[in-house]
């Protein structure tokens, strides 16, 4: 098994579960840009080869931040996965070019100029971390993450996967040879797996009935070439060899792999080793499965810290690889 971890980035704009307004990018708030090149560097010596970073943007030019992206260059030794969206656009993106297809043209332009800019830099480019979640957090009844408007879901999806497609397509015609990714939460509740899929099938520009009937066509503009990478986020031990199983069959001929793992649920009791133990009972040699949170962040739902962590902004490591 290939051991990993996630620098979390997540962007939240938007309401907590107690009301407050929560308005950060963990990439900041955790302290993570200023002390990056440390928490690489203690990373490696915890055995971690695979990592997962993430885009930040110069709002005044309405641009990457290259000072931040020409960092994790120097940092990545082929390592890292870059992630261009997680739950965020840049802030000078307003409210009209999202419901607008603006928005998904502004995000092919920031796509193509990165790949431009880094070619064979990164392992690969992460087109949206959980694109469902995004979707649902924005839609009603949640209503709760901008840029909010209380629309129906589908209408949302319409434009967030315009939007994660858009993405797809800038860094493939700046970089062809760019690995593109997506992860999904993957084995939660009682959702059919091809409900779960969905994110990643309408990149792949996958037939949709449901979707049709919804008047939502966005997985008209996809294809087979725009994702290279499936990735599962998987925080419940139910049948893993299963949850694999079914995404390899769904998806012949990608490359699947745990994107997210954890015991955020039960830290205590819960370590590492242990977990991680239960993929490592599959006798998957090259199986990549990486923890998230690898460093500190805060939730989404209230903006504390979150523990079950491998590395802690003091110096601390929870975790060494056998």
């Amino acid at each position: 098994m290939r051991y990993g971890m996630c620098f979390d980035g997540s962007i939240v704009r938007g309401w907590g579960d107690d009301g407050r307004w929560l308005h950060f990018s963990n990439t900041l708030a955790t302290g993570h840009k200023d002390q990056m090149e440390d928490n690489y560097r203690r990373a490696r010596q915890m055995g971690l080869t695979l990592f997962r970073d993430t885009v930040l943007w110069d709002e005044v030019n309405r641009g990457p931040d290259y000072a931040w992206l020409d960092r994790l260059q120097t940092t990545s030794q082929g390592q890292i996965e870059l992630v261009l969206n997680h739950y965020g656009l840049p802030e000078w993106i307003d409210e009209a070019m999202f419901w607008s297809e603006q928005a998904a043209e502004a995000m092919y332009e920031q796509a193509y100029q990165i790949a431009l800019r880094y070619p064979g830099v990164f392992r690969s480019y992460n087109i949206g971390v959980e694109l469902g979640i995004w979707t649902d957090w924005i839609a009603a009844p949640n209503n709760r993450q901008w840029p909010f408007g209380g629309r129906p879901w589908w209408d949302v999806y319409q434009q967030t996967s315009a939007i994660t497609i858009a993405i797809a397509k800038g860094l493939k015609a700046a970089d062809p040879a760019c690995l593109t990714a997506m992860s999904e939460p993957w084995g939660w509740g009682d959702m059919p797996y091809p409900d779960q899929a969905r994110p990643f099938a309408t990149v792949l520009g996958q037939a949709d009935e449901v979707a049709r009937q919804k008047g939502c066509q966005s997985w008209q503009q996809g294809g087979a070439e725009l994702l290279d990478i499936v990735g599962l986020n998987i925080y419940f031990e139910n049948d893993i060899a299963h949850m694999l199983r079914v995404a390899r069959q769904l998806f012949p001929g990608k490359k699947i792999v745990v994107a997210e793992t954890a015991n955020i649920y039960r830290p205590d009791c819960h370590p590492p080793a242990l977990w991680w133990a239960k993929f490592e009972a599959l006798n998957e040699a090259e199986l990549e499965v990486s923890w998230n949170p690898g460093f500190p962040m805060l939730t989404h739902e209230l903006g504390e810290a979150m523990g079950g962590n491998l590395l802690s902004a003091d110096g601390t490591v929870h975790w060494q690889k056998p």
